[in-house]
């Protein structure tokens, strides 16, 4: 539903506020709320009693909404009162009550910016302490939270336009959120200097008030120099597949099928210390020959690094591998450790062949937070999906954008070429995870049905398109056949098999 509270035009989709906009320009991509568990997963929620006076320019919602756990049950209630009126102001209130004890991370608000329009604009940030910090959002994917300590924020979007929100009912702060996928900034409750996971007992009670102010004064302003171009050509990038983690031998149709797409390349994941590696190699191995594809592998080692690389470069020579790529990590960091990366010029004369890459298994951040020297690698590296913070297919959309910037951004950080493997739609693997039992992601959770719609086809589509406008030189996307795949195991295609075949 599309609501008015003056010049601003409103998505209102699910109980949240969604692309709040002054004519065509973006201003708020979102305000939303949300319950946060220890381990930084989602509660989901229902909405009851809703009720929508929507009156042209100006409107008033209110609702109940219910977080509810594993089973379905209650287990937090708010009360939400969404008001827009004639002259622009929104204001956005929260009251919440724990209805069962539950240990949480967040509980409230979290306003996401859009990055187009706003990246590199100027922003006055004013504290509890009735201080203020004028400074800029950052171009470059920040590290560290470019705002903390904040009660209202005042902005300038590049069209020259000022904006204002105020926050009430806790302290807010703001990250960049391309780290993890999302293509915004978020200005999130409860400044994460505070000790979390917290217990919330049976009772407790939470309120927040975010308000939007009419748009301010007019100022003209010039785009800055080093904007990337919205008008960027478009490039071919090397795509590979990676190897099913349900299936271990390809039925003959699959490989003709998989073979039609054209690939460059086929990731397999190999860690030396499993009992069954050399096993589970060679049956990679054979997929890949019969694919006709090089490999692209993703070593992960535990210890004694000098051993393990010395077994692994054993096998490679021993077989004859073709491999075009090989990425280092280490299964016990989030990025690759730098002793690690000290060893690549003895392995480059062992695998001459062979491009060295490093960087993460995860996320953007790892390589953000986590910084090294390249030394001899040839390639940076990391991984992508678009549900860390939000899981509607609208988000996943905006989310693609990210991309541009995780790109640029390695770049810029390690001067090195950009291989991104691999992209899927849900995360492998949960590195921010209070209890390290729940770091592992079993298969069947790393799995969204929507991989196998038109939706899921068209988000491919869009993940392409975005990529070909950066400096990428690789990328690695999906797994070749069953929930994580292009198609079943007995080669039944999905829709996204028909948007690789397609990109040429």
């Amino acid at each position: 539903m599309y609501l008015q509270a003056g010049s601003f035009h409103i998505l209102y989709e699910k109980g949240f506020l969604r692309q709040i906009k002054q004519d065509t320009t973006e201003v708020v991509r979102m305000i939303y709320f949300a319950l946060r568990d220890h381990n930084w997963g989602t509660f989901d929620r229902k909405i009851e009693n809703e009720v929508i006076d929507n009156q042209g320019g100006h409107f008033l919602i209110s609702y109940d909404c219910f977080n509810v756990n594993e089973a379905n049950e209650p287990i937090f209630a708010w009360k939400v009162k969404i008001e827009g009126e004639k002259d622009g102001r929104i204001t956005f209130e929260i009251q919440g009550e724990a209805l069962e004890a539950v240990r949480k991370n967040r509980a409230g608000f979290c306003i996401l910016h859009p990055i187009k329009g706003v990246a590199e604009q100027p922003v006055t940030i004013f504290h509890a302490d009735n201080s203020n910090t004028n400074t800029y959002f950052p171009r470059y994917i920040a590290a560290e939270d470019p705002f903390l300590n904040i009660r209202t924020m005042r902005w300038r979007a590049a069209h020259g336009v000022s904006y204002q929100l105020d926050f009430e009912g806790d302290i807010f702060q703001t990250e960049d959120q391309r780290n993890w996928g999302d293509a915004s900034y978020k200005t999130f409750c409860t400044p994460l200097s505070l000790p979390f996971p917290v217990q919330l007992q049976k009772g407790d009670t939470v309120w927040q008030r975010v308000t939007l102010h009419p748009p301010l004064t007019s100022t003209p302003t010039q785009r800055l120099e080093n904007k990337k171009s919205d008008d960027v050509a478009s490039k071919a990038i090397s795509l590979g597949i990676a190897a099913s983690v349900e299936t271990k031998m390809l039925s003959d149709k699959a490989i003709t099928l998989l073979k039609s797409l054209n690939l460059n390349h086929y990731r397999i994941d190999i860690n030396p210390s499993s009992t069954n590696w050399i096993t589970d190699f060679s049956t990679d191995c054979e997929n890949a020959a019969a694919l006709n594809l090089p490999l692209e592998i993703a070593l992960s080692l535990e210890n004694h690094y000098e051993e393990k690389l010395a077994d692994f470069v054993g096998v490679c020579q021993q077989n004859k591998l073709e491999i075009s790529s090989l990425f280092l990590f280490s299964s016990q960091t989030l990025a690759t450790p730098q002793a690690l990366i000290n060893l690549i010029p003895s392995l480059k004369l062992q695998l001459p062949k062979v491009k060295i890459g490093v960087g993460t298994n995860y996320n953007f951040t790892e390589l953000n937070r986590n910084r090294f020297d390249v030394g001899e690698g040839d390639f940076i590296t990391f991984s992508y999906h678009p549900q860390v913070h939000a899981f509607d297919d609208l988000s996943l959309m905006e989310n693609t954008e990210t991309l541009l910037y995780q790109v640029e951004s390695a770049e810029k950080l390690y001067q090195k070429p950009v291989h991104v493997s691999f992209i899927s739609l849900r995360k492998r693997a949960n590195p921010y995870a209070t209890n390290s039992v729940d770091f592992i992601v079993p298969v069947e959770k790393q799995a969204d049905s929507r991989q196998k719609t038109e939706f899921g086809a068209a988000w491919t589509r869009q993940v392409l398109a975005y990529l070909s406008q950066t400096n990428a030189v690789s990328v690695t996307i999906f797994r070749t056949v069953g929930e994580l795949g292009l198609m079943t195991p007995d080669a039944a295609t999905y829709p996204v098999f028909e948007s690789l075949r397609s990109r040429r």
